[in-house]
């Protein structure tokens, strides 16, 4: 089987969330398995140069207006995954990351930019033949993948079936009616059964309601995202495909995320033996210049600084419970009402706080294997993987019950032993509750051992990810 994977973002390529993660990681079990998997991306700066083999593909041309689009074929040096970069310097080689510029605004032209990695993955899932390589499945991933079943839709010629994953509902791809007559599509096709939304033009609603399968990144967001809640002005929608919609729980990988094999941290343990985790408490509490002390339970937190993300409710308890003895680590970017509020935080308690604002992969790791507890208090979350590598770690993750949180963190019960801690109201004390329930558990050294070992024992590895993918990829081959 053969599957072409477009995401505007891989790693270790190019990353700013998730996403990168789940394209660089599922077409690797992808092959695991046996199938013929390649990645398509944009050439952003510097790409190539990551790449072994690299050659030049064929000039598709300048279908819009927007400047010529080459495609360019090479492989990752560390697996060999194959991929295409879409080469279309006007576009892509330009300053800032893949979707802001270098002041930090979205680059005025997103709708040309990723309209044409649309585009050209259209061209080779219709025309792969002429290039050698034809895709039997298109897995489009988010709204700057989203207008690949809208091209093959409208251009009408048989095409192959187009799998279309959502990873935040939240990031709808919306432009203006103007925009969208640029984009070589049907006028007609802009009204409400179509593209429109809202008197604008989603590039994320034309996926679904495109797309031959719509597939989100945990069971239970699949479920909340057709609510008004958590819908975004398209649960209507969604419930009218609700039987082309599946949600499948993203998958880590162990070869990267794994305290026995990570070169990231300190030192390297397993659940037989957490004498490693204390090296890298120590190490992280040094490194910060917090209090040297394995008696005082730390909290990590390694998230984009959002409400969304819950933070302003950790913000407000950070001061009681330092005065409990806890100590808190927090790595992460974004509003910047957010950052100044934790920076004036670890002013306040210097021996107790640390915060760094941005990202550093190695850092993420250390904090991972450091920690002895994982804050994720998300007022919603499609899948989260902050909290799976926390388990695999033995960093007990307090998460709320929301979507793929709900769906990887639990606190016991009749059939479930206990890997961390759940709350299920976004409310400072409810929060609270579970933070105390967690510094009870951490009294006990003991107990805390055993929860430990049965997070570390979850399997959430991509093999089982990948398995469900080729499942519904051979649904829709028939």
């Amino acid at each position: 089987m053969k599957v072409l994977i477009v995401a505007s973002e891989v790693f270790p390529l190019v990353k700013t969330g998730g996403l990168a993660d789940v394209a660089g990681t599922l077409p690797k079990a992808l092959i695991a398995k046996g199938c013929d998997a390649r990645i398509m991306l944009p050439a952003y700066p510097g790409i190539v140069d990551k790449l072994v083999d690299v050659k030049q593909g064929p000039n598709l041309g300048d279908p819009y207006g927007f400047g010529e689009v080459r495609l360019l074929t090479g492989k990752s040096p560390e697996h060999s995954t194959p991929y295409w970069l879409v080469d279309s310097p006007p576009l892509f080689n330009r300053p800032g990351g893949p979707y802001l510029n270098d002041q930090g605004r979205d680059h005025h032209d997103n709708h040309r930019r990723f309209a044409t990695l649309s585009w050209a993955a259209a061209m080779v899932a219709q025309h792969g033949k002429l290039l050698g390589w034809q895709p039997d499945i298109v897995h489009a991933n988010d709204w700057q993948a989203g207008l690949i079943p809208a091209y093959l839709r409208t251009w009408k010629q048989k095409h192959p079936p187009v799998v279309f994953t959502i990873h935040n509902l939240q990031f709808t791809g919306m432009f203006s009616y103007q925009q969208f007559l640029e984009l070589g599509l049907p006028e007609s096709e802009y009204r409400l059964e179509g593209m429109e939304y809202y008197g604008h033009f989603s590039m994320l609603k034309a996926a679904i309601q495109y797309s031959d399968a719509i597939t989100t990144v945990s069971p239970t967001y699949a479920q909340e995202i057709q609510t008004p809640g958590f819908g975004c002005g398209l649960d209507g929608l969604l419930r009218e495909k609700s039987d082309r919609l599946t949600g499948i729980l993203n998958g880590v990988d162990y070869s990267l995320w794994s305290p026995e094999e990570d070169s990231l941290i300190k030192a390297r343990y397993s659940a037989k033996s957490f004498s490693g985790k204390t090296k890298n408490k120590t190490a992280l509490q040094k490194q910060c210049g917090l209090e040297v002390s394995a008696q005082k339970p730390l909290f990590g937190i390694v998230s984009r600084l959002s409400e969304q993300k819950g933070l302003d409710l950790v913000h407000r308890l950070i001061p009681s419970f330092v005065e409990k003895g806890a100590q808190f680590v927090l790595l992460g970017s974004g509003d910047p009402y957010f950052e100044g509020e934790f920076k004036a935080l670890a002013a306040q308690y210097p021996d107790q706080v640390s915060v760094t604002v941005g990202y550093d992969e190695p850092y993420s790791h250390l904090i991972q294997a450091a920690c002895d507890f994982l804050l994720v208090p998300s007022r919603f979350e499609p899948c989260g993987l902050t909290q799976l590598y926390a388990l695999r770690y033995g960093t007990l993750p307090i998460v709320r019950a929301t979507g793929g949180l709900a769906d990887s963190v639990w606190e016991g019960g009749p059939d479930r032993e206990q890997t961390g801690f759940v709350f299920y109201h976004s409310h400072v004390d409810d929060l609270s509750y579970a933070m105390d329930r967690a510094l009870t558990l951490y009294s006990n050294p003991k107990l805390l051992r055993q929860v430990r070992q049965n997070a570390m024992a979850q399997d959430f590895s991509w093999d089982r990810s990948a398995g469900e993918y080729l499942g519904l990829y051979g649904r829709l081959m028939g």
